[in-house]
């Protein structure tokens, strides 16, 4: 697959999972937040464009890239966090579509030969992003020292994900070469099949977060109030209208309640089903 159209599959994955709605919690084409609109997450997507090109070429490191793709949305004056999970989960799957092999097994090779430059790279992105610091032990970015501890450990980026991968979904995807966002990529493609191209999406969000409590809602509202919005998102997938997932969308944005980590993991899994022939 050209370059071109890898970038294409990876910028509409992203806008394809931002519009989608009812999608509860987030911001979507129905709804802003106060500091961060719909508009501020097009910017972002689009931004990315290029770097997901360069990636398909195989120019730059993962954490270099993901590094360019931050700063491409701030190019637009944006200083909130809009994309920076689906950058991490997507800029390795843009670096094996241009790759001949099989997607999978190209992702597993890039992700192993990660670099403890990818690691510092990655850290620099997420200082610049603005992304939530969780509260860890060890690699923190709250260390004033940060940068000489990971580059005096060796500790390759693929390293520090699995470190993480017990409380952050994202990493956890990185850990497990991608298993669920595969996995999740054929019920997206199944899904729409049946429901169209927006329920599709919504119940794929529903269902995924069903099944696992989001780790943003974690590390922001703790473990219970994040299975107890699982275990909403559960029934208002039973609801065939959508109805309790409008509901459970008003909920969660009058608590500032939102699920980004689950958005992350549908906007990479949209990118696969796109990679692998998803029309709609």
């Amino acid at each position: 697959m050209s370059p071109d159209r890898v970038a294409q599959c990876a910028v509409l994955a992203m806008l394809f999972e931002l519009s989608s709605s009812p999608k509860p919690g987030n911001v979507d084409r129905c709804h802003d937040f106060p500091d961060i609109g719909f508009h501020h997450f097009l910017a972002s997507a689009v931004s990315a464009y290029p770097v997901f090109c360069r990636a398909a070429q195989g120019k730059g490191s993962t954490g270099s890239l993901i590094r360019e793709g931050v700063l491409a949305w701030q190019t637009w004056n944006l200083s909130s966090n809009t994309h920076f999970g689906s950058l991490v989960l997507m800029i390795p799957i843009a670096i094996a579509a241009g790759r001949p092999g099989e997607l999978q097994a190209e992702l597993a090779d890039i992700l192993e030969k990660t670099t403890v430059i990818d690691a510092i790279d990655f850290y620099c992105a997420f200082d610049q992003a603005k992304a939530r610091v969780a509260e860890v032990d060890s690699f923190s970015l709250n260390d004033k020292n940060w940068q000489k501890t990971l580059h005096d450990s060796g500790k390759t980026l693929l390293e520090l994900m699995r470190l993480s991968s017990k409380h952050d979904i994202v990493a956890r995807e990185w850990s497990t070469n991608y298993e669920r966002s595969f996995l999740l990529a054929t019920r997206i493609a199944e899904k729409i099949d049946r429901w169209g191209l927006n329920d599709g999406v919504v119940r794929t969000f529903l269902e995924a977060l069903a099944q696992v409590p989001d780790s943003l809602i974690c590390a922001k509202f703790g473990v219970e109030k994040a299975h107890q919005v699982s275990e909403q998102a559960g029934e208002a997938l039973l609801d065939a209208t959508l109805g309790k997932a409008h509901e459970l969308d008003r909920d969660l944005l009058a608590q500032d309640i939102n699920p980004g980590s689950t958005a992350d993991l549908i906007a990479a899994s949209l990118f696969i089903s796109l990679l692998r022939g998803l029309r709609f």
